[in-house]
């Protein structure tokens, strides 16, 4: 029995590595079929566009078909738990927008089906600002005189969004709380609905992607006053940031992440993160994104699990006090 006792611990030890030596093995050999890559929104959307793009790229770098399948529904929900219960291998993974990813378990507490804990991250690899425009008739030329405008009439403008809690919607909530002011939302079902009624004049205001910004402005149908960046931004570099005009460490970005399922091993997700750095290195992945109005951005899985717990907390608080529940 004391040979036993003694004999147990070495044979734990010998275990754990072997099971380290099986894993590495299998990190080498990986892919060796199939990628299944879950998009949890419609085709034609920047997401859906910008998940085929990094398929292409890990089917050429692999050898291995990359199969993009979108599963749409309950506002990333349906796709998200999809993945969030499927096998930790490396081989089913997800592309999603980082605000998608960390808003929907606080909003959609009871119906998510998921949580964060459910994921484990892979890289976040593009991002875009967001472009702070108004209807040109409402004789506003800055955020400044915006915020005086907002606050000489609480509740009196209205901004557009093209849904609860998407970006447009959580960019203007971020500007109401950081400028302590108070506008109506409108929520429209898509973007073309909402851009229609600013540039008509029944809503005043709204934040934007640049492509769907810039042609309006230049048109002169709608007025940029800010941009949600850090910096000022090409195409649209007469307009100053929104933190330059006054609203201090003001910055919303959207931001895209690439997920795979708890407990995939950690060699995997390093080889996974590798692998998608390399597609993110060619000029056609560059080029195709820039089309879109993203930035490749790149970040290890440290990091970018990093970058969502710091967006979590954000997000939380504002959640809180404005009280946004979808369940």
């Amino acid at each position: 029995m004391h040979t036993i006792r003694l004999l147990a611990p070495l044979a734990l030890a010998l275990t754990v590595q072997l099971s380290a030596v099986v894993v590495t093995a299998q990190a080498q050999e990986f892919p060796s079929r199939s990628l299944q890559v879950i998009v949890p929104f419609t085709p034609g959307g920047p997401t859906d566009a910008i998940a085929r793009v990094v398929g292409r790229e890990l089917s050429r770098l692999t050898g291995q078909p990359a199969v993009v399948e979108n599963r749409p529904g309950a506002g990333g929900n349906v796709g998200s738990a999809q993945v969030a219960r499927a096998e930790p291998d490396g081989y089913t993974m997800i592309v999603n927008g980082g605000l998608t990813h960390t808003l929907n378990p606080q909003i959609f507490a009871k119906t998510s089906g998921y949580a964060l804990k459910d994921f484990t991250a892979v890289a976040a690899f593009a991002k875009s600002p967001m472009v702070l425009t108004v209807n040109p008739d409402l004789g506003v030329n800055d955020v400044q005189q915006l915020i005086a405008l907002a606050k000489s009439k609480p509740g009196g403008l209205s901004f557009a969004s093209g849904g609860q809690a998407s970006n447009p919607h959580m960019a203007a909530e971020l500007f109401k709380d950081s400028t302590q002011t108070n506008m109506l939302h409108i929520p429209y079902k898509g973007t073309a609905d909402s851009v229609k009624d600013i540039v008509s004049g029944r809503v005043q205001v709204g934040f934007y992607s640049p492509q769907v910004a810039e042609p309006l402005v230049q048109a002169g149908r709608l007025k940029a006053i800010g941009v949600t960046s850090t910096t000022r931004i090409k195409g649209l570099d007469n307009i100053p940031t929104i933190a330059e005009q006054g609203v201090k460490d003001f910055v919303f970005e959207s931001w895209y992440i690439i997920l795979v399922p708890a407990k995939t091993p950690a060699p995997i997700v390093n080889k996974l993160n590798q692998l998608i750095n390399q597609a993110l290195d060619t000029p056609e992945t560059q080029k195709a994104f820039s089309n879109i109005g993203l930035d490749v951005i790149r970040a290890t899985p440290a990091q970018t699990e990093a970058r969502i717990t710091a967006e979590q907390n954000k997000w939380s608080e504002l959640v809180k006090k404005i009280g946004l529940q979808l369940d």
